[in-house]
């Protein structure tokens, strides 16, 4: 009996295993490239100052480094704008991926790691199908909407964005063109809201173009308080501030104003965008690597040891 006890057990245990489903299994075990599962956490109203300040502390880190590559990203959107037939859908695809490059700098201005001028264009390494597509999809729906003013206005809101065509007072003070305002401001909003946060979600969570642009919307409807706080303070604090401060040295020196205008520009446009990066760490945060777990040792298996027999 005690020689056939521990062989009946082995064989128990050999056929419960494969008999767990696949998902036991992983849960189980989980390998080494599994991640913890993407959680849209809900941020108090007052955390949207808390963005704004987070930005400004970030890029006093390395201020020279974020603003290279932030005034880089610009230029680059700039220049592929200008060229003739398709300039604005140029513009557009590789927004997504050179939004992700400046994020990426953030946060390895953030982690301290190793800051590099190639990590503009690291999102394009792994991820440029997404990201393009994500930016094919923005031209398509921003289109779209501006081609449907035509149906309220005849035109004229299409003609203002796109050919910068200045109509009449009275053609802006018409009841067509105020609804055409309304329209295209709520539609505008909402898809900015669908994309506020895809180039993260691409590069850093891996999900496809349909989920980033459902989980993105779905961080800005459940943080909606923190993300209004965060306008009202940029608006009030910032605008309203920094137009006192350029007023206030035009008046003591001339020249003065467009000088104090440049250099609020300088340190305002880098530290926005770290505050995104701030927004979407604090609302979706990082895939975590899991740990190798060890299974536990069989019981009616011998422990091996370390050491050889000797030879006889």
């Amino acid at each position: 009996m005690p020689d056939i006890l521990p062989k009946m057990n082995n064989s128990d245990t050999e056929t419960e295993q494969p008999s767990l489903p696949p998902d036991v299994v992983s849960r189980r075990h989980p390998g080494p490239n599994e991640t913890r599962p993407l959680k849209v956490r809900r941020i108090p109203l007052w955390h949207g100052w808390y963005w704004l300040i987070e930005g400004f502390t970030l890029w006093g880190r390395n201020p020279a480094f974020l603003s290279f590559l932030t005034f880089s990203f610009i230029l680059a959107i700039i220049m592929a704008s200008m060229l003739p037939y398709v300039g604005e859908l140029l513009s557009s695809i590789l927004y997504p991926g050179l939004m992700l490059g400046v994020f990426n700098g953030c946060r390895a201005i953030d982690r301290k790691r190793k800051l590099t001028p190639i990590l503009l264009i690291s999102g394009f390494r792994r991820y440029a199908y997404d990201l393009l597509l994500a930016g094919f999809c923005h031209f398509i729906v921003m289109n779209a909407v501006l081609l449907s003013t035509r149906l309220i206005d005849g035109g004229i809101m299409w003609r203002l964005l796109t050919a910068a065509d200045i109509p009449d007072s009275a053609i802006l003070s018409s009841t067509p063109f105020r609804s055409s305002l309304i329209f295209t401001s709520i539609l505008f909003v909402l898809w900015g809201m669908v994309c506020l946060f895809v180039p993260q979600l691409i590069g850093w969570w891996r999900l496809s173009v349909p989920k980033a642009l459902g989980f993105s919307l779905k961080g800005c409807l459940l943080n909606s308080l923190p993300l209004f706080t965060y306008g009202f303070c940029f608006s009030f604090f910032i605008i309203i501030l920094a137009a006192l401060v350029i007023n206030f040295f035009e008046l003591t020196a001339e020249g003065l104003g467009i000088v104090a205008c440049v250099v609020f520009l300088l340190i305002a446009i880098p530290s926005l965008i770290a505050s995104f990066y701030v927004a979407a760490r604090d609302i979706f945060g990082f895939p975590r690597r899991r740990r190798r777990r060890r299974p536990h040792p069989d019981p009616a298996q011998p422990e091996r040891s370390g050491t050889r027999k000797p030879q006889a």
